[in-house]
């Protein structure tokens, strides 16, 4: 079968062009049948607020016609036109594909889509394998950016000494890293009088204060922030301290109001009213009270610290800490560290301590998934590395959007396990150091734990050659039974001798950290959140939650700056009257609670 690579570009163009011409003439007559006709059978059409007022993933032509019928005929698209040229892609190994960006409109904004087409044997017509609808402006309130700047800056923005003194924002947002300002900086775009608050002492203290060696593990290249970009001069691999610098600069480029220093007491929401009453304690000591229409936790997906009781360990003489604790000042050299779990965290501590002369040991409960930082992690995001100077970052990221996290699973599965070829080397000094090893629960690799449970992996960055060369010690297999004053005791048997013990047992799942600050109805209502739900989305990640105008925000760079342009126009859109009354059981990711909590700990979110 000839491939889309041996067309001319102007074949492809027509392709494109009759494909997209036919996909609004079917729906435009409400000919769903002949909508599905132009899909493969196992064909995804993923909508991302442009149709329905939430994420929506879907699979396979009858359900796709089925939420044709019940979602496209209230909010119909229109006006489809074929973006630039379309282009030749392989999407894995599932097929080589023609993909082209088209734009649309609907009653009351704007969007922007990407189709993958497909060739068929015999003739037969291309068909879709692929579809992304997502808006891209409200027609009422276009993004001031670009052309649709602002033609001089606002009088008041030149004196903000103490902005929100004696009124209210629309928005508060909790946290001013990167997700808080992010999205900050997206709602100020869109005029929506924005507060984020957060407990550091100045902007870019959660990443200042963190440990000397940390850096980003992906590439610049998908990294930046939206509006902008890095410096090309900058390294590819972001040291931290670069990292908060530039997001206290990114608040002052932006325009953003933020309070430091600040602590959230409380917050309740008023069904009636539709206003939050948020309790804030000010730097100065002094209380607050305000009254918001929207709040955001942008606070990380990290939540709370999981600190297990050890039977014994207040008896323990040495130094116990978590490892979301500072330990760069710990001296420990010529000491016995005892180090509790195996992710990431436990490495970069081991890491840490064995280059400062500690003699460490590394306590394994359960397998974890380990490959190289180049080539072996960065070719799960090569997309970015491949279209950085080529092409715009915000068609990278729609691309990346137009794939499901399904299809990610489908596709992982074959790239993890040629990446693990690749560090075959690695992963066999591994085993022979005692390292129990996996390649994720369904073999799809370490991107598909980050998803379902941001944990579990462990990116090599020099500890696991370390292990190999036996400079640290891993005890597999094995739990901690108690402590005594000077030893940690495993349910083998075994004794360690400790002076430090380090208890890199990961976080609570971060619907705690909501508990813990909203209150168990907020909680309880939202359910879990991270992780990839029933509906094949995020769990209550950016998009509109089960709690009437509560949000939650937080991961890597790429998904936050991809994902908080859709928070925003959500927020902007509720403000306005645009979004309509929510039907019975919105928000409903956060079902099956106990799957997604088994899965947390099956990866050692808790204690590897």
């Amino acid at each position: 079968m000839p491939g889309w690579d041996l067309n001319s570009p102007a074949e492809n163009q027509r392709v494109a062009e009759d494909w997209l011409e036919q996909f609004e003439r079917t729906l435009a007559s409400g000919d769903f049948v002949g909508t599905a006709g132009l899909l493969q059978l196992d064909s995804y059409w993923r909508d991302l607020l442009a149709i329905d007022w939430r994420f929506t993933t879907l699979q396979g032509v009858a359900e796709i016609r089925a939420w044709l019928l019940s979602m496209f005929v209230k909010n119909p698209a229109y006006n489809f036109r074929l973006e630039a040229q379309p282009y030749v892609a392989a999407l894995g190994q599932v097929a080589q594909t023609l993909d082209f960006f088209f734009t649309f409109e609907t009653a009351i904004a704007f969007g922007r889509g990407h189709i993958r087409l497909v060739q068929n044997e015999h003739d037969e017509p291309s068909r879709a394998f692929t579809v992304l609808t997502s808006m891209k402006d409200l027609k009422s309130v276009p993004e001031r950016a670009g052309r649709n700047r602002l033609a001089e800056q606002p009088l008041a923005a030149n004196d903000q000494t103490n902005p929100f003194a004696d009124s209210d924002p629309d928005v508060v947002i909790i946290g001013a890293g990167q997700s808080g300002l992010m999205l900050g900086a997206r709602l100020g775009r869109l005029d929506v009088k924005t507060l984020i608050v957060d407990r550091e002492d100045r902007v870019g203290d959660n990443w200042r204060n963190r440990y000397r060696a940390l850096k980003l593990h992906n590439d610049i290249s998908m990294n930046h922030f939206p509006y902008l970009l890095f410096p090309e001069s900058w390294p590819r691999y972001l040291p931290k301290d670069k990292v908060a610098d530039w997001l206290e600069f990114y608040a002052q480029a932006m325009d953003l109001d933020i309070w430091c220093a600040t602590q959230l007491e409380g917050a309740e929401f008023d069904p009636v009213e539709k206003l939050w009453t948020v309790s804030l304690r000010l730097a100065d000591g002094t209380a607050r009270i305000m009254k918001p229409k929207h709040v955001v936790s942008a606070m990380g997906v990290s939540g709370l610290p999981r600190v297990p009781h050890i039977p014994g360990i207040d008896e323990f003489r040495g130094l116990v800490i978590h490892s979301s604790q500072p330990f760069d000042d710990i001296e420990v050299n010529g000491k016995k560290a005892v180090i509790v779990g195996a992710g990431t965290s436990a490495h970069d501590i081991a890491q840490n301590f064995c280059g400062r002369g500690a003699d460490v040991t590394m306590i394994q409960r359960s397998s974890v998934t380990v490959l190289s930082l180049e080539p072996g992690a960065q070719r799960v995001y090569e997309a970015y590395r491949d279209n950085d100077g080529i092409r715009p970052i915000y068609d990278t990221d729609l691309i990346g959007g137009a794939t499901p996290y399904p299809l990610i699973g489908r596709l992982q599965g074959p790239l993890s396990r040629s990446i693990k070829e690749g560090d075959r080397a690695l992963l066999d000094g591994l085993r022979a150091a005692g390292f129990l090893l996996d390649n994720g629960e369904d073999d799809t690799g370490f991107y598909m734990k980050l998803l379902r449970y941001h944990a579990g992996y462990y990116l090599n960055v020099g500890a696991s050659d370390l292990i190999v060369d036996g400079k640290i010690a891993v005890r597999s297999g094995v739990g901690v039974e108690r402590m005594t004053s000077d030893q940690v005791l495993l349910s083998d048997g075994a004794a360690l001798d400790a002076e430090i013990v380090v208890l890199a047992t990961g976080y609570l799942p971060l619907q705690e950290q909501v508990r813990t600050l909203f209150g168990d109805k907020v909680a309880d209502k939202i359910g879990p959140i991270w992780g990839i739900g029933p509906d094949h989305e995020l769990r209550n990640m950016f998009a509109p939650t089960a709690q009437e105008n509560f949000y939650v925000l937080g991961g890597g760079f790429p998904g936050t700056r991809f994902y908080s342009r859709f928070t925003a126009l959500y927020i902007k859109a509720a403000l306005s009257g645009l979004v309509p009354p929510r039907p019975t059981g919105f928000g409903s990711q956060h079902i099956d609670n106990a799957s997604h909590d088994r899965g947390r700990e099956a990866v050692g979110a808790g204690y590897p």
